[in-house]
């Protein structure tokens, strides 16, 4: 919901140097969650050492950025297709799935309860979507889910890994990951166990480049004061608590490193596996942050529509390359430096390890 906002802040704080808007920036958004100056200046003044001027100004561009140019106008005929978007039932996740269901597809859903979701599912229309309940928080109620959409729909043309949460105060999971860290990271790596025969038996019938994952990252990748954007040493923070935002950001940087450890750990695939970083968008995402944080950013984002574009040009549009990273509302973009070096080397060997292990540890 309010990705990058630190960032984004710093455009609108006046004539100082470089550091002075990144720390001005984390001030503002720090303030709200309850941060220390001195924790602030240690994050602007890390995060500062991964800029680079492409980054920065990729970053403000989030702030205005043009009209998107691959919208549902320009998307094909999606008939006799089934896609998987987790979250699917509200915000960004809903307004791709009516956009999905517009072109003729069929669309399931994943989220944690069915009857929590009637009333969006009641104004969709009749035989255009299925539901999989399943708390991507909690490992054990996964299997069942994936089991089910498999058996259900052999054929799965694309999966966009939506769901989210962010700024929640820190906890644990019932499997003891860090709360945000388990839910976008672990809980969609133990999903797509369960649907990868499926996905990539559909690449192998059908276009070139057509069946692709969508893992949904942010531009909150930026935050992170963590050389490669994961503190390896200690995951889950169980030794140290850091900020809501901190912990948001590793979790998102995660969703990174999945997008390209995909494609790495499933050669010859046939699929596309990219990440996206959707907007500032006004979502539900952001239900546990402060309200005086809500308020204070409120100007600075965009309709969940938008969001929509963003993941349905990486799941659709043309050119769209496997391992790409793409920025509102469609466009083709790059993760920091230090996070991309770091997916494809041994930080990233060293997560997917770690990832298999968690859902081992379940009978993944």
């Amino acid at each position: 919901m309010y990705d990058m906002v630190a960032t984004c802040t710093m455009a609108k704080v006046g004539d100082c140097g470089l550091l002075d808007e990144t720390f001005c920036a984390n001030l503002i958004l720090n303030s709200t969650l309850n941060i220390s100056i001195a924790d602030t200046l240690t994050q602007a003044t890390i995060a500062m050492s991964r800029w680079y001027f492409t980054e920065l100004r990729q970053a403000v561009r989030n702030l205005w950025t043009p009209q998107p140019h691959y919208t549902e106008s320009e998307y094909p005929d999606l008939t006799s297709k089934t896609f998987v978007i987790t979250g699917g039932h509200s915000g960004v996740g809903l307004a791709a799935t009516q956009l999905l269901i517009d072109k003729g597809a069929k669309v399931v859903l994943v989220g944690r309860s069915r009857e929590q979701a009637k009333h969006v599912l009641d104004e969709l229309p009749e035989g255009t979507y299925d539901f999989a309940e399943a708390d991507l928080a909690d490992l054990s109620t996964i299997r069942s889910a994936g089991d089910y959409i498999v058996n259900q729909y052999p054929e799965i043309h694309g999966v966009i890994l939506n769901a989210g949460i962010a700024f929640k105060p820190y906890s644990l999971t019932p499997q003891g990951h860090e709360y945000q860290w388990g839910t976008n990271v672990v809980g969609h790596h133990a999903l797509m166990k369960c649907l990868d025969p499926a996905v990539i038996k559909t690449a192998h019938s059908s276009a070139p480049g057509s069946v692709r994952i969508v893992w949904v990252s942010s531009s909150a990748v930026i935050i992170s004061n963590v050389p490669g954007g994961i503190n390896f040493d200690d995951m889950s923070y169980k030794e140290s608590q850091p900020s809501a935002l901190q912990l948001y950001s590793q979790s998102k940087i995660g969703n990174a490193y999945q997008a390209y450890l995909w494609s790495k750990n499933h050669p010859d695939s046939g699929v596309v596996s990219v990440s996206v970083d959707p907007g500032n968008l006004k979502s539900n995402i952001g239900r546990h942050t402060p309200k005086t944080m809500t308020r204070a950013f409120e100007y600075l984002l965009y309709p969940s529509k938008y969001g929509a574009y963003t993941e349905l040009a990486a799941l659709l549009a043309p050119g769209v390359e496997d391992g790409d990273h793409l920025i509102p509302w469609g466009l083709k973009g790059h993760l920091r430096n230090d996070v991309d070096e770091g997916r494809r080397g041994d930080k990233g060997e060293e997560l997917w390890k770690i990832l298999e292990e968690n859902v081992k540890q379940v009978g993944m």
